[in-house]
């Protein structure tokens, strides 16, 4: 029987992608009775005769109804030992984004978002995660503010370009587009090295087709002089590219980039031939095993990190990650019962 993805965001898919994968990337809300929430998109995310007449926003909402109708508790996630201990113990990541909330909600979202920080970050401290193990991140210029308020010791990054709160998906990009073309890679790249970032979120538009070629500076790219640029301005610097398309899967791989992908099958075989492998940081190959991997070879009794080292695998280790745990899902996520 093949694999069947669960919705994004939800408890099983948080869980299995920490299992099958380098780590997971997910979205944190604040609720109304100021609880933590995995939801991503500004409205509750279910059909509309589930409202039964409540609100469509999601902060308005308490956690309890929210996890009536299907959606994750952060609280409830970190109590269970198949999401934390590969977190804890085999140098399993998360990617933590603070969404922000819509203007109705708070005109400035900032003390939201570091209460956001504020509580995950307690519960990710009393978990005794390693500081190279969990990043927030969030589409906020003001981040090294939200930390501060925060209170919290945990590194940070921005999301860039700034993606605006409201609109459509179409004209939220359009606005965006005049940062993103004023940040060729080296700029954004500075950036976040000035920051304290621990690691850099970047943008596939840096990599692929024409729009890399739309930004101010020299273009980067995943083959030949472009990737010599690349691997010389990066100079090791962690780079984690989403979306992570399957057709480029393997020469982000190959340029030292991990990606946050939206295919968790580990059965699904690239455009490009290749097998695929789902652990690359946390479960290594050696180069004869990744050679094979194109020809359709999948390595078998392949030992964990964990098992061959005590070392903590920081962020540089080149990691595949599962965007909204197992990958994003159709609208609405939870659907009718």
């Amino acid at each position: 029987m093949g694999w069947s993805q669960p919705a994004e965001n939800t408890h099983a898919s948080l869980v299995e992608a920490m299992q099958r994968m380098d780590g997971v990337e997910f979205d944190l809300r604040l609720t109304a009775d100021d609880q933590l929430v995995v939801h991503h998109d500004h409205i509750v995310s279910i059909p509309e005769q589930m409202l039964e007449g409540r609100s469509k926003i999601v902060e308005d909402w308490n956690l309890s109804d929210l996890e009536e109708v299907g959606f994750c508790s952060f609280e409830k996630l970190m109590s269970d030992k198949e999401w934390l201990v590969p977190w804890q113990e085999h140098s399993k990541v998360a990617c933590l984004e603070i969404k922000r909330s819509l203007p109705k909600v708070a005109k400035d979202p900032t003390k939201r978002m570091a209460r956001v920080m504020e509580l995950a970050g307690k519960m990710v401290d009393e978990a005794g995660i390693h500081q190279q193990a969990a990043v927030f991140y969030a589409f906020h210029r003001p981040m090294a503010k939200v930390a501060k308020l925060s209170g919290s010791k945990r590194p940070w990054s921005r999301l860039l370009p700034i993606v605006p709160r409201t609109g459509s998906h179409n004209s939220k990009r359009f606005r965006a587009a005049p940062e993103f073309m004023a940040y060729s890679f080296a700029r954004l790249l500075r950036s976040q090295k000035n920051s304290g970032a621990p690691m850099m979120p970047c943008a596939v538009d840096y990599f692929e087709g024409i729009k890399r070629f739309l930004h101010l500076g020299l273009p980067v790219g995943l083959k030949g002089k472009q990737l010599r640029r690349l691997t010389k301005i990066r100079d090791g610097f962690p780079v984690y590219v989403w979306p992570g398309h399957p057709e480029l899967e393997r020469d982000l791989l190959d340029a030292g980039l991990s990606l946050l992908t939206d295919f968790a099958d580990p059965n699904m075989k690239l455009p490009c031939g290749s097998s695929r492998w789902l652990r690359p940081a946390t479960m290594p190959l050696n180069d004869e095993q990744v050679a094979g991997l194109r020809d359709g070879i999948i390595p078998k009794d392949v030992a964990p990190w964990h098992e061959i080292s005590d070392k903590q695998l920081g962020w540089g280790a080149v990691r595949m990650i599962g965007h909204r745990g197992c990958g994003k899902s159709p609208r609405p996520v939870i659907q009718s019962k």
